[in-house]
C-alpha cells in the first residue's frame, strides 16, 4: 500500500459512483490500453491485467457471478470484461482500444454522463494506484528478465 493509503481510498471512495461495480487500486494493463480520465483520482480503465487490489461492490459480485464461467486466470477474465462489456462499440473502435499504442482518448465524449451510459460493467480505476506488487528483487534471472521483456504493459508496481 501506498503512504496515505487510507486518507488517498477516502478521496477516491468521494468520486466513485455509487453503481459501480469495481474499482481497480492496483493493477497492469497494455499500453494500448487507454485509462479514460473520469475525475481527479479516477479512470475509466479499457482493460487491465492483475487484480493487485480491487473494491469490488455486491453488485459487481452479481454482474461477474452472472458472467460465469471464468475462462483463464481470472484477472485476465475480469480485465476481457472491462474489453467487451464496455468498449466492443462505435467509441472503442474511435478509441483504438488494443488497436493502437497511442489511443485517441480525445475522441470520447467528456461528460460523464455520456461516459457511463458506455459501461455495462462499471469499472474504474484510481488514475494514481493506490497498491502495487513489488517487481524488484524477484529470485531469480528469468524472473527479473520476464517484467523487463514486457515493454508493451505498464504496471502499478516498482
Amino acid at each position: 500500500l501506498i503512504d496515505g493509503f487510507a486518507n488517498k481510498l477516502a478521496e477516491l471512495l468521494k468520486e466513485l459512483p455509487r453503481d459501480f461495480h469495481f474499482c481497480s487500486l492496483g493493477y497492469g494493463r497494455p499500453k494500448s490500453a487507454p485509462i479514460v480520465p473520469y475525475s481527479e483520482t479516477l479512470g475509466i480503465p479499457s482493460m487491465i491485467w492483475y487484480l493487485t487490489g480491487y473494491i469490488l461492490s455486491e453488485a459487481g459480485a452479481n454482474y461477474l457471478l452472472n458472467s460465469l464461467p471464468v475462462v483463464g486466470p481470472v484477472d485476465s477474465w475480469v480485465g476481457l470484461r472491462m474489453t467487451i462489456r464496455n468498449w466492443d462499440n462505435e467509441f472503442g473502435v474511435k478509441l483504438g482500444v488494443g488497436m493502437h499504442a497511442r489511443p485517441h482518448i480525445d475522441l470520447l465524449p467528456a461528460k460523464k454522463k455520456h461516459l457511463a451510459k458506455l459501461l455495462e460493467f462499471r469499472a474504474f480505476c484510481a488514475l494514481s494506484p493506490l497498491c502495487s506488487q513489488r517487481v524488484g528483487n524477484l529470485p531469480t534471472i528469468a524472473a527479473r528478465n520476464w517484467r523487463q521483456r514486457d515493454t508493451d504493459i505498464e504496471y502499478s508496481g516498482y
